[in-house]
C-alpha cells in the first residue's frame, strides 16, 4: 500500500524527462481550476456540504463575509448593531444591490430566506440549528432587517455567512426539487454560465456588481474525479490551479510546472463512529480502536508529514483549542485488553466475538481523493490486527454525504470535518442535532449540551473558551469520532495568477480579486 503512493512521483519524473516544456496556454480571461468534486446544489438555502458552499459563495452574497483570517466584514451588511442583551441585531443593508437578473435585493428576501431556513416544514435545509436562537426575522423597511433571538448566541454573525436567496424565484417551491438548485440566480461577483455534472462547472463574471466586479471573464472548475490525474494536469498545464492530494505529488508538480505551492491547514481528519449500532456503545469499544491505530505512522508514510495529529474539530491555531486533552497513542495490546474487559475474545476464525455476534463493521469514504482511500485501507488493517472484519468502500462524494452520511446510514465513515468561523461544534455534536444539525453520529451527552449552551450565551471570550476546553476535554474521553490528523491541505496555482490567498475556511472567498499578471 505504501509504495502506491510513489507512483505519481515516476510518472511526473518521467514526463520531465521527455524534455518537453510544460504547456503554459494563455488565458487572459479565465481561470480553470482542477478539482475531484463538483457540487451538490447551488441553492445557499440547502446545500449541506463545503464544496457546495464553496461556489455559492461567489454566486450568492451573505449579510457578512470571512476572509483568509476568518475575520468578520460586511456584505450585504454595511454595518450593524445590537443591543447589550445581545437578543436584537439590526443590519442596514447596501442600496442598488441586484440579483442576476436585474431585480433588487431588498429586506424581504433577507427575512424570506431566514424564514425558510427556520421554519420546521422546510425540508432540506442547511443545519437549523445553526440558527435555532432566532425568534423571529423582521424587514424594518426596505433596507432594513432586524433579527430577535430568544437567547444571546455569540456565534450568530459567524452564521449569517449564508447566501441570501431570492424571494421572488423560490417562494412557493419545492426546495428539493426546483430547478433552481442547478440553475441558480444571485447577486455575487460571478453568475452561473453552464454545468454540466462531472464535467465542469463554468462560471462568468458579473460586471453589474455592487462591489469591485471580477477581474477574470471567467471561473471554470474542471471535475478530474481521480486526483492522482488531477496531479499530472496540473503538472502538464492542464489547469491552472489544483488542491493537490497526495503529499508526496507537491514537489514534483511544482518542480515539473513552475507552480507556486500554497499550503493551508484544513479540519480534522477523523472517523465518525455510528453510535445507534450495538458495537460502539461500549466506551472501551471506541477506546480500543484508537489505541489500534498508529496515528503517527499513517502520518509518516500516506500523509508524507504532511498532517498534524489531531484531537477534536477545533483547529490548534483557534483561541478555544484545548491542546491538553486526552489523547490515544499506538497501543495494540492496551487495545486487546480492552476488548476483552468489555467481552469481546478472538472466536475459532480469530475474528472477534461475543454473544453469538462477530465484530464486523464497514469502513467507507468518498471517491477520488486516493490518499483518503489509502488512509481507510491504513485503518482497516490496524483494526483488522486486533481481529476486527473490516469491510471498506468509496462512493461517489454527493451521493455518499446524501445517502450515507447525512442520514446516518453507515458503521464508521472517514470523513474531514469542514472548518468553522466560530468554534461552536454544536451543528455536530448538540444532542439537538440529532435532529436539526449534523449530529449523524448520534452523540448525545447532557454534560456537553450545556457547556456548548454555556459558550454561546456569553460574548466573553475567556468564558466561552473555559467551556470550550472542557467540552473538548469530555469528547476526547467519550471518542464518538476518532480524530487522526489536521492535513496540511496544499494547493499548486500557476504563478502568473495573482491575488491566491487561501482560506480553511474557502478557498474562493476573494476569487473576484483574482487576475492574471
Amino acid at each position: 500500500m505504501w509504495r502506491q503512493l510513489t507512483i505519481l512521483a515516476v510518472l511526473l519524473a518521467l514526463a520531465g524527462s521527455a524534455g518537453c516544456s510544460p504547456q503554459q496556454p494563455q488565458r487572459p480571461s479565465a481561470v480553470v481550476y482542477g478539482t475531484t468534486s463538483q457540487p451538490n446544489t447551488l441553492n445557499p438555502i440547502t446545500a449541506p456540504d463545503i464544496v457546495s458552499r464553496s461556489m455559492i459563495e461567489m454566486v450568492f452574497d451573505g449579510l457578512v463575509a470571512a476572509d483568509d483570517k476568518m475575520q468578520i466584514r460586511g456584505e450585504l451588511a454595511t454595518d450593524w448593531d445590537t443591543p447589550p442583551n445581545g437578543t436584537e441585531w439590526t443590519f442596514h443593508l447596501r442600496r442598488g444591490v441586484h440579483w442576476h437578473d436585474g431585480q433588487e435585493l431588498t429586506a424581504d428576501d433577507v427575512k424570506f430566506t431566514y424564514d425558510t431556513v427556520l421554519d420546521p416544514n422546510t425540508k432540506p435545509t442547511v443545519a437549523k440549528i445553526d440558527y435555532a436562537a432566532i425568534r423571529s426575522v423582521e424587514a424594518v423597511d426596505r433596507y432594513t432587517v432586524r433579527f430577535h433571538l430568544s437567547e444571546p448566541n455569540a456565534a450568530l454573525l459567524s452564521r449569517l455567512v449564508l447566501g441570501i436567496a431570492p424571494k421572488h424565484l423560490l417562494q412557493g417551491q419545492d426546495l428539493a426539487t426546483t430547478p433552481f438548485n442547478t440553475h441558480p440566480v444571485g447577486s455575487g461577483p460571478f453568475m452561473l454560465e453552464s454545468w454540466a455534472p462531472g464535467e465542469s462547472v463554468v462560471l462568468k463574471r458579473n460586471p453589474d456588481y455592487f462591489g469591485t466586479p471580477p477581474r477574470i471573464e471567467k471561473l471554470v472548475w474542471k471535475i478530474v474525479p481521480d486526483s492522482n490525474v488531477l496531479a499530472l494536469q496540473a503538472a502538464s498545464g492542464e489547469v491552472d490551479g489544483a488542491p493537490i492530494f497526495n503529499p508526496g505529488d507537491a514537489a514534483a508538480v511544482r518542480d515539473r510546472s513552475g507552480m507556486v505551492l500554497y499550503e493551508t491547514l484544513e479540519g480534522n481528519t477523523q472517523i465518525s463512529l455510528q453510535l445507534k449500532n450495538p458495537l460502539f456503545q461500549d466506551i472501551r469499544v471506541r477506546q480500543a480502536m484508537a489505541y489500534g491505530i498508529d496515528v503517527q505512522a499513517i502520518i509518516d508514510k500516506v500523509m508524507r508529514g504532511a498532517a498534524v495529529p489531531a484531537t477534536s474539530d477545533i483547529l490548534p491555531n483557534s483561541w478555544a483549542y484545548n491542546p491538553d486533552v486526552r489523547t490515544y497513542g499506538y497501543d495494540p495490546s492496551r487495545a486487546k485488553t480492552l476488548l476483552a474487559e468489555a467481552g469481546w475474545r478472538p472466536g475459532p476464525d480469530g475474528v472477534l466475538a461475543k454473544g453469538g455476534r462477530r465484530f464486523e463493521l464497514s469502513l467507507m469514504t468518498y471517491a477520488g481523493e486516493k490518499t483518503k482511500e489509502q488512509v481507510m485501507l491504513a485503518v482497516s488493517q490496524y483494526w483488522g490486527d486486533l481481529g476486527m472484519e473490516v469491510k471498506t468502500g468509496v462512493q461517489e462524494r454527493n451521493s455518499f454525504v446524501a445517502q450515507r452520511v447525512l442520514k446516518g446510514d453507515f458503521d464508521a465513515v472517514l470523513l474531514q470535518s469542514s472548518v468553522q468561523i466560530d468554534p461552536d461544534i454544536s451543528r455536530r455534536f448538540a444532542t439537538e442535532s440529532i435532529r436539526n444539525g449534523q449530529n449523524f453520529l448520534n452523540y448525545s451527552n447532557p454534560t456537553v449540551d450545556g457547556l456548548l449552551r454555556e459558550g454561546l450565551a456569553t460574548s466573553d471570550i475567556q468564558k466561552r473558551r473555559q467551556a470550550y476546553l472542557e467540552v473538548q476535554r469530555i469528547m476526547a474521553e467519550d471518542l464518538p469520532q476518532i480524530s487522526l490528523f489536521y492535513p496540511k491541505t496544499v494547493y499548486a496555482f500557476k504563478p502568473n495568477l495573482q491575488g491566491v490567498k487561501p482560506s480553511p475556511v474557502n478557498l474562493f472567498w476573494n476569487a473576484e480579486e483574482w487576475a492574471w499578471k
